[in-house]
């Protein structure tokens, strides 16, 4: 079941990106919706989930970017396995901690990308300093929104239950 989840998260995450995130690039802020889903399950699954994650992800979003297949690929791969194994050893269960590590992820994400795609292809892609923390900034509040609307949910549906029982109850059914 939870790999039915992981998957439509990366799913939706890949048609926002493809969709909606291009409209933010014409504004000067982009953002990485699969890395975000990568490093939240990474987070929440540990090392094996991550790299999963990051593997699926990461190959998909490559096809679909039209660059060098499997650059994306491995470096949220190598991410999602090291946020996985870096949230087993420390807690990181509050949104803002998953923040702070989403957006350091974010920043060794687009080193290595960049690192390795140099090594790969004769594109010599410049990079801005600015571009890259402004991505790791919009990558930070997108996910410490989903991680606060994730560890609200449960509350949320706890009290839906509790109504719907006291609805019940009262007016019999």
């Amino acid at each position: 079941m939870k790999t039915a989840w992981v998957g439509l998260a990366l799913a939706v995450a890949l048609a926002v990106q493809t969709t909606v995130a291009p409209l933010l690039a014409g504004i000067g802020v982009t953002v990485d919706l699969v890395l975000v889903v990568v490093v939240l399950v990474a987070i929440s699954s540990g090392p094996v989930g991550g790299l999963w994650a990051g593997t699926v992800g990461g190959l998909v979003q490559d096809a679909l970017s039209g660059g060098v297949i499997g650059v994306g690929g491995l470096t949220k791969t190598l991410l999602g396995y090291a946020v996985g194994a870096l949230a087993v050893q420390f807690d990181v269960s509050r949104p803002w901690y998953q923040a702070l590590v989403v957006f350091l992820a974010s920043l060794l994400h687009a080193a290595c990308f960049v690192g390795l795609y140099g090594l790969l292809s004769d594109d010599r892609t410049v990079t801005s300093y600015g571009g890259v923390l402004t991505q790791a900034a919009a990558n930070t509040v997108v996910a410490a929104g989903v991680a606060m609307a994730l560890s609200a949910a449960p509350e949320v549906l706890t009290r839906r239950r509790l109504r719907r029982r006291r609805l019940t109850r009262r007016f019999g059914g």
